[in-house]
């Protein structure tokens, strides 16, 4: 069975979907409500160009892109409304350099989510990234990395949490720098839990 195609439902009305095309309008409505903690968690968009071309072809690379292989990502959604409350997802693309081989063990992957404001608070980030660290464990992947950066309070204590559930480490990094849109350096905390046996 493919873990990374499966659905999943929360028990709070919330279930997770796989991405895809269908879910764009509905996640370019929920990211336009929220502009600011999107850009924290995604870190790549730039400022300069619209936010929906942006999500849009983001959409597009990671669903049925080159490289869309290396890319996991579901949806949160409520079902009572079908709105669009969240996104997660894995990210192994970053992991394929020389210098990432050479560091990190066997198979890596990156999680990274983000939740609508008035969906914060519910414990969703925390059931959903126990999911994934599931579906990773049955994906025979060896690590998937945790990182937060510096000003996201709650996400800082939402990843220190799952890696206190799951027996987590800090990463042989310890911080990931990661280059934002204007090209700035910013030291995010970073955390490994180990997946593989």
């Amino acid at each position: 069975m493919d873990w990374t195609c499966s659905e999943h439902h929360l028990d709070d009305g919330i279930k997770l979907i796989p991405l895809s095309t269908l879910h764009t309008h509905g996640l370019i409505n929920a990211f336009t409500n929220d502009p600011n903690s999107v850009r924290i968690a995604m870190p790549w968009l730039n400022s300069t160009l619209s936010i929906e071309f942006q999500i849009r072809s983001f959409i597009v690379d990671v669903t049925s892109g080159p490289n869309s292989i290396h890319y996991h990502h579901w949806v949160l959604v409520n079902q009572n409304s079908e709105e669009i409350v969240g996104l997660i997802g894995f990210d192994v693309v970053r992991f394929r350099t020389i210098e990432r081989k050479s560091l990190s063990r066997g198979v890596h992957w990156n999680l990274g989510y983000w939740i609508a404001p008035n969906f914060r608070r519910r414990g969703l980030a925390s059931k959903s990234i126990d999911i994934m660290i599931n579906i990773a464990s049955k994906s025979n992947v060896d690590v998937v990395q945790l990182s937060a950066a510096p000003e996201n309070l709650g996400g800082l204590i939402t990843i220190r949490s799952a890696v206190e559930r799951h027996e987590g480490i800090i990463s042989d990094f310890g911080v990931e720098m990661i280059e934002e849109n204007e090209g700035n350096e910013v030291p995010y905390e970073a955390y490994w839990i180990l997946t593989g046996e």
